[in-house]
């Protein structure tokens, strides 16, 4: 009588298949991920520029001009000209975003974001409603 033999483990092939599995599965979830995190960075973002437009306002209402603020920005490791003059920082995306503020006339005012990693930006003047660059309508004067 011949003796049968019983494996106790698994084979190479399907170790391989499992691992293919996994990598297909992370090939997917991982962009979706990253995608959900700069959007709730975006958010983030969004809420930082009304304190920022509030800082704004408040320095219009003591110089009675914009035209001192033209050019002052935020970058997470340079330049913080926004922090010095109206005293306002972003409050946790502080290492995403570049924030930059514009004045073309001592009436007007536009912000624009930058996410630091994809390039996308959010551009908010004194008149109107932030919007975005992959938006219709988008500029930043």
């Amino acid at each position: 009588m011949a003796r049968r033999r019983y494996s106790s483990g698994i084979t190479l092939i399907e170790l391989m298949i499992v691992v293919a599995i996994i990598a297909v599965l992370a090939g997917i979830a991982i962009p979706a991920y990253n995608a959900y995190v700069t959007e709730a960075q975006f958010g983030a973002a969004r809420l930082n520029v009304e304190p920022l437009r509030l800082a704004l306002e408040d320095y219009w209402l003591d110089n009675q001009t914009y035209a001192d603020i033209d050019g002052k920005k935020w970058q997470p490791s340079g330049t913080q000209d926004l922090k010095t003059t109206l005293g306002w920082r972003p409050d946790g995306d502080e290492d995403a975003f570049n924030y930059s503020v514009t004045a073309p006339n001592a009436d007007s005012y536009s912000i624009e974001v930058t996410h630091i990693a994809s390039n996308k930006r959010i551009c908010c003047t004194k008149q109107a409603d932030c919007k975005s660059s992959d938006e219709a309508g988008y500029s930043c004067p």
